[in-house]
């Protein structure tokens, strides 16, 4: 499974990433519409990181009742200084969830079933979104300025596997 990872050790709780993420896919700067998000808490600085686990979830797709999240495959892009990056190719076939805004009826259905809260109703479109990860080149990573904070997961799912060794 590809998935962007906010290791928390290092993350400051800038938001850059949320920036990133917000004018990637709403021309603006602004972290309400982000795909993914920091959540700091003020009282004891720690951090905890929420983005989308892609394939190796799927919670929202199972529970979608029009079949508005669907699987598509992208050439991602490897960013950032993880540890499992270390022998993986720097481009890879990987399978993502998208969301079908036409087929959606933002019945909330993936909203309440993701562990990582990253699904929900957009302000302005009162549609369902979530990270694509960028169509394979996430934004969040290349403005992270700490090449240690975000990066991509390559722990491939079986569906992944597939198409690797296609």
């Amino acid at each position: 499974m590809a998935h962007i990872v906010i290791l928390r050790s290092h993350c400051t709780g800038c938001h850059m990433c949320e920036f990133a993420c917000s004018a990637r896919h709403e021309d603006a700067y602004r972290p309400s519409v982000a795909r993914l998000f920091a959540e700091v808490n003020p009282t004891s600085g720690d951090i905890r990181g929420h983005s989308c686990l892609q394939t190796g979830c799927g919670e929202c797709q199972a529970a979608c009742p029009v079949e508005a999240i669907v699987t598509r495959e992208v050439s991602l892009k490897v960013g950032g200084a993880y540890r499992s990056l270390d022998s993986v190719p720097v481009e890879q076939r990987v399978n993502i969830l998208m969301v079908d805004e036409e087929r959606g009826t933002n019945c909330g259905a993936c909203y309440e079933v993701c562990p990582t809260g990253v699904i929900h109703q957009h302000p302005d479109r009162q549609v369902a979104f979530k990270c694509d990860l960028c169509s394979g080149a996430p934004e969040c990573i290349a403005f992270c300025q700490n090449p240690y904070v975000l990066a991509v997961d390559l722990k491939l799912d079986k569906a992944d596997r597939r198409v690797a060794e296609d």
